[in-house]
Parts: C-alpha cells; sequence; structure tokens
C-alpha cells in the first residue's frame, strides 16, 4: 500500500497478475482510489493552501488515512465476500 504514494495505480497493477483472492482485489482496488483522490485532490489543496505542512507530513497524513481506510473496507469487504 505505501507504494500507492509514489503512484497511484501501481498497487493495482502490482496486485492485478498476483492476488487470486477477489476480496483482495477488491480491498486493494477500493485503498488504491482512496490513495487516488487524497494524493490528486486533498494533497494539492493541503500544499496550496496556508497550512503548514511539509512533504514529510503530508505523507505521514496519507499513511493515517490509508489505515482508517483500511479499516473502513475490510470490514465491508468481508460482508460482501
Amino acid at each position: 500500500m505505501i507504494v500507492g504514494f509514489a503512484d497511484m495505480f501501481t498497487p493495482s497493477i502490482l496486485a492485478a497478475g498476483s492476488i487470486a483472492s477477489p476480496m483482495t482485489r477488491f480491498i486493494v482496488a477500493v485503498s488504491s482510489v482512496t490513495q487516488l483522490i487524497y494524493l490528486s485532490e486533498v494533497g494539492g489543496l493541503i500544499l496550496g493552501s496556508k497550512i503548514p505542512v511539509n512533504i514529510g507530513e503530508l505523507f505521514l497524513l496519507f499513511l493515517e488515512r490509508t489505515i482508517i481506510g483500511l479499516l473502513i473496507v475490510c470490514p465491508i469487504a468481508h460482508l460482501i465476500f
């Protein structure tokens, strides 16, 4: 999931051929979309605003949002699959 910070589509590309479980593919896909939304929209807004946040703190926020997203997505994946 950390690979998603460099490029948001990399986790999905890496998981496409190597993961057989549909539940795991679902979790990777939803996490990848969550990371995409964060870095393309919210991350740019945070850096463009007057909030004093550097790249290290932005990466920490990225990790926190990814963990929170996983805590939400995993139970939903268990309900679906």
